[in-house]
């Protein structure tokens, strides 16, 4: 019997290895039935498949690219793109859809460069429009570069468990007291109105709202309650054409009216407002001077262009339908993008809403408003922690004003890990302030130094840093503010010690301060090994080296370019140069990490070593460097004058024998 059984299994690899591999055309074909059946991720991934096997069909990348920007799979859609950036003839704005995915993945310093090269390359219709929309992409980069230090620390987000929240979209919160909520969720593949409850520091899990009318057909969702409780507002979508979800997905407005303990049979607004051909969502109301005012997002006509937000109003003594003609809010709240999500809050006469044709740090910010009717102040980007590189709308104060709900696709803190789909956040006012802190001091002496300069990085997923503050301190201690679910590193100089820095991520949902001591070396001083720490599950980097002695004897001269690995354990990607070799340990400056390289960008630092460039080949960044420097204190000398310069990323990287190791601590 066990003779039976090894022989089955045997045969069973041997067909297995003689099996034949997929053809392009098969996956092609698998990824067209598989988008007809609604499944885009699967879709996208047959795409890229079928692409790598038949690289000169770019329509497969293309179309994997689209798939997965449809999704918001934001580095994956950058991916395949990456190959077809340059082809915008072919693949119309693909080079702005790349850069857009770049931004939206947090990659602000790339998708400037990217922005940048599409727009000199570009020679189609219509350039002075796009390079207004183009200008405001990058200065929405740079806003997203400088929000963490400017960060509202009042404000804490929280992400409910899955009482409120699953696998798939949830969104449109409405609460209808601190401790009841209102909201909108996929779940089942059709989007419905659920209601749940705080209990305590949870939700109760979703159901619908007792007594709520029954919806045959199509999603229902995106409720909006009148301040006196008498009439509920929502939107019913259908269910051909864009996904339910999308903005282009054509709604209409109903409403519902509370009769006893019950609600009403629905009845659509008026053709005036749910105009044929069009969407009318995203209702809002709020009631003012004998008026019931209704707020909603539409693409009809009359507009600027894309959604637009608009009003009408109804008399709040008749208990009819009848409302005003819809009265578009104007130019300076609407732009040539999109406006959606409006909530008007009447006691501050502020209206909030999401838009991405407005300066955002990523697609649609939350914006703040102060008006009525068509006259506004300029809007203000509510940054972070509002905003983030995702997406953001549904922004919501809770009755009590002491906080409030919205909606996004980011993710957060190990608790959301994709931004394929959409989630309901909470958010407090009056939030938890989380610090770093801690004290320097001499390692031989152990007495405090006073006198020390104190640089916060923030830590990217890839490697990447951005300077957020640099502060003197003059009493031998260290703090500042920082956002929670973040990574950073401190860095702490003083005259005379060599410099000393650690990482730490705030993550911790139950600390409140981070932060250690730090022992600094006299300069020359032999040094005492300290472990650094790491993240965690990350490899222990080695300790940095000492001085080497003298230059290498045996040196390989630049020529053609060479493929090398790097060999550190946090540094291992494949990258192709044409630098020169040495034997021996020497080092290098890394200036920065760009996705088109210019060399006049560095040449202001020329005068200082030659501009080495190393392409990453896995990820399509290229290295610039400064080199070289055969012992640690000319290299440091040299990483000063760079800093000073501007580089304020800039580090030092140790190389032996000609290939890459770590970066020097």
């Amino acid at each position: 019997m066990t003779r039976k059984i090894i022989l089955l299994l045997l045969l069973s690899v041997g067909f297995a290895c003689f099996a034949p591999a997929q053809s392009w055309r098969k996956l092609k074909k698998e990824a067209e039935q598989a988008y007809q059946e609604g499944q885009l991720s699967e879709a996208a991934e047959k795409y890229e498949e079928a692409w790598r096997k038949k690289r000169k069909k770019e329509d497969l990348v293309y179309q994997a690219g689209e798939l997965y920007y449809q999704l918001r799979d934001y580095r994956k859609a950058a991916e395949a793109y990456r190959p077809i950036k340059e082809k915008n003839s072919e693949f119309p704005l693909v080079g702005l859809k790349y850069a857009r995915c770049l931004k939206q993945d947090g990659q602000y310093d790339r998708a400037i460069n990217e922005f940048e090269a599409f727009m000199e390359s570009y020679t189609g219709d219509g350039k002075d429009i796009l390079e207004e929309i183009i200008q405001n992409e990058i200065a929405g980069c740079r806003l997203g570069m400088d929000a963490p230090a400017q960060a509202d620390r009042d404000i804490e987000i929280l992400l409910p468990g899955d009482g409120i929240n699953s696998d798939e979209d949830e969104f449109s919160p409405y609460p209808i007291s601190d401790n009841e909520l209102y909201y909108s969720s996929a779940v089942g593949g059709r989007a419905r109105i659920y209601s749940s409850k705080r209990v305590g520091s949870n939700w109760s899990k979703g159901e619908p709202p007792r007594n709520f009318p029954v919806i045959q057909s199509g999603h229902f969702c995106n409720g909006s309650m009148a301040p006196d409780g008498s009439r509920m507002y929502f939107t019913v979508c259908s269910n051909t054409g864009a996904p339910w979800n999308d903005i282009k997905t054509r709604c209409e407005i109903f409403v519902t009216k509370r009769v006893g303990a019950v609600w009403s049979q629905p009845e659509r607004l008026p053709d005036y407002i749910n105009m044929a051909g069009v969407t009318a969502t995203h209702p809002s109301v709020v009631h003012q001077r004998g008026q019931e005012i209704l707020f909603f997002s539409s693409n009809r006509e009359g507009g600027r262009g894309g959604m637009d937000l608009w009003y009408a109003s109804r008399d709040l003594g008749a208990d009819n339908l009848d409302f005003t003609f819809p009265v578009n809010l104007g130019p300076v709240v609407n732009t040539l993008g999109d406006e959606i999500t409006p909530f008007y809050n009447v006691e501050n006469q502020t209206l909030y809403f999401a838009s991405n044709g407005h300066i955002s740090i990523g697609g649609f910010d939350i914006f703040s408003a102060i008006g009525d009717e068509v006259s506004w102040s300029q809007p203000d980007n509510l940054g972070m922690p509002a905003n983030s590189s995702a997406d953001e709308y549904f922004y919501i104060l809770n009755p009590s004003r002491t906080g409030g709900f919205l909606t996004s696709n980011r993710v957060f803190a190990g608790q959301k890990t994709s931004t394929t789909q959409e989630d309901i956040f909470e958010f407090a006012v009056g939030g938890r302030r989380v610090m770093v802190k801690g004290n320097v001091y001499d390692r031989q002496s152990g007495e405090p130094i006073n006198d020390v300069t104190v640089s916060l990085y923030q830590v990217f997923d890839d490697g990447r840093e951005s300077e957020l503050i640099t502060r003197s301190f003059n009493d031998g201690k260290y703090s500042y503010e920082i956002m929670p679910n973040r990574r950073f590193r401190v860095e702490v100089s003083a005259y005379g010690y060599e410099p000393g820095s650690y990482r730490f991520s705030s993550d911790d949902a139950n600390t409140f301060t981070y932060g250690q001591p730090i022992f600094l070396e006299v300069e020359g001083a032999a040094p005492t090994p300290s472990p650094e720490p790491t993240y965690p599950g990350e490899p222990v980097s080695p300790t940095e080296p000492g001085q080497p002695t003298g230059q290498p004897a045996v040196e390989t001269p630049a020529g053609q370019p060479y493929t090398a690995r790097g060999r550190g354990p946090n540094d291992n990607y494949e990258y192709q140069t044409s630098a020169p070799r040495h034997n021996g340990t020497y080092y290098k400056i890394q200036l920065a990490a760009v996705g088109t390289y210019r060399a006049d960008r560095f040449s202001d630092v020329g005068t200082l070593g030659r501009v080495d460039t190393e392409l990453i080949l896995a990820r399509g960044l290229t290295r610039v460097l400064l080199a070289d420097f055969f012992s640690l204190g000319e290299a440091r000398s040299a990483l000063q004058q760079v800093k000073n310069k501007g580089y304020s990323s800039a580090y030092i990287v140790e190389y032996i024998d000609g290939e890459r190791y770590s970066k020097v601590q």
